[in-house]
This record gives structure tokens, sequence and C-alpha cells, in this order.
């Protein structure tokens, strides 16, 4: 391909000399060969990156018996992600540590709080997400994911958590409050999740660019933000 270009040049440069054309119509031509030889290089796999996003909840169970609501991040979910760049397309995956206020209450009564204490250890919720974005206009991507919930599940940072630690915390009067009621329930709980961002890839350096995003989570009203880093392949 290469060598049937450098033909097209070489042929090109004779016939503009032979008409007393100057010599920036030759560097134009070059200039229109290297843009097609640039445009054939493209790689189709771009890069990936990692990231954080950090989510506060915004809906809550009626009627609510939790802790105090001062503010729209007092519960919330730290999503650790991986997102891979395939020409105009993205596909990412997601792992969730949950803090959210969810009350699962069964026919009997018995209540199940994912975050909450469950035997000898704090409890919360898993997500895992796969996600599926599209370049929509210039670098500006469209990610849809769904989120696989599931409970519980020992926390990363709070495992190790007495139930008095965690009401004080979250200015629960009765540390009681905390401990799952149904031993049934807590081996059940399951659902599934939908969010929807867009992120926007900067220039950081030659091979890197910072990704901001910024989403929302249906089931919770969650609002999603955060950054990731962009490894390009180049």
């Amino acid at each position: 391909m290469k060598n049937t270009l450098l033909i097209l040049l070489l042929f090109c440069s004779f016939f503009i000399f032979s008409q007393d054309k100057s010599v920036n119509d030759i560097k134009e031509i070059k200039k229109i060969i290297d843009e097609v030889l640039d445009r054939g290089n493209d790689k189709i796999f771009k890069g990936f990156s990692l990231g954080l996003l950090v989510q506060g909840q915004t809906k809550y169970p009626t009627p609510y018996f939790g802790p105090e609501v001062s503010g729209l991040y007092n519960n919330g979910a730290y999503h650790y992600v991986v997102d891979f760049y395939i020409k105009n397309f993205l596909v990412g995956f997601q792992l969730t540590d949950e803090y959210f206020y969810i009350e699962n209450i069964e026919s009997s009564g018995a209540v199940w709080k994912p975050r909450g204490y469950n035997g000898s250890y704090s409890s919360l919720t898993r997500a895992y997400w796969i996600s599926l974005g599209y370049n929509i206009f210039d670098d500006l991507n469209l990610k849809f994911s769904v989120g696989f919930r599931n409970g519980p599940t020992k926390s990363i940072l709070m495992s190790d958590k007495k139930p008095s630690e965690i009401s004080q915390g979250f200015n629960y009067d009765n540390p009681s409050i905390f401990f799952n009621q149904s031993v049934n329930s807590i081996d059940k709980y399951s659902e599934v999740d939908y969010s929807l961002s867009v992120n926007y890839p900067i220039k950081l350096y030659k091979s890197f660019k910072l990704v901001p995003e910024l989403g929302y989570s249906f089931k919770y009203a969650g609002i999603m933000a955060g950054v990731s880093v962009l490894f390009l392949n180049q």
C-alpha cells in the first residue's frame, strides 16, 4: 500500500513539475497521502482505564426507620472501575462495595438490613456491573451498566467494626437495630440495578488521559461521580 502511494506521489510530482506548478502543490499532495496513511493505521483497541466512582444514595424506603439523613450522601457506594476502549465502543466492569440503607422485610415480619451486622462481622451488599458504552460525540462517551447486587458480604474497610461502633457512626440510639433478624433472608437477598453515565477523556500526557465521569443509578437514585486514568495503546 505504501509503495503504491509512493509511486503515485512521484507521478504526481513529475506531472506538477511538467505543468510548472509550485512546490507548495507537492507538499499539499504529500499531506493528503499522510492523512490517508494515518487513517489506515487507526488501532481497533485504543486503550483501557482504571478508576474510582463515589455514589450517594438519595432514595430511601417508605416508611424510613434508618439513621438521620442530613444530606444526599449519608449512604453510598464505592465503584472500582475498569473500561476497555475498542474503536467507538467501550466495554467495562465494576466491583462495588455498597453502604446503602436497604430494608428487606419478609412476610413473617423479619427484617434484614444488608448494611447491618451479620453474625460476627459488619455486612453490606456488593454489586458486579457490566457496562457498554458508545462514543456519541467527539470524545464524549455514553455508558449503560447493569448491576447484580447481593449480600451479605464482608466490607473491605469495615468488616471488623462492632455493632456499637456502626450505630454510633450513623446516629442509632440502639445498636441492636443493626443485627439482622432473619436467618433465612440473609442467604436470599439479590436484585438487579441499572445506571447511566457519561465520561469525557481529557489529554493528560502522551500515553495517558484523565477521564471524569458523572452518572445516575436507578434503584436507589444514586448520584455517581469520579475519575479514571486512560492508558492509551500507542
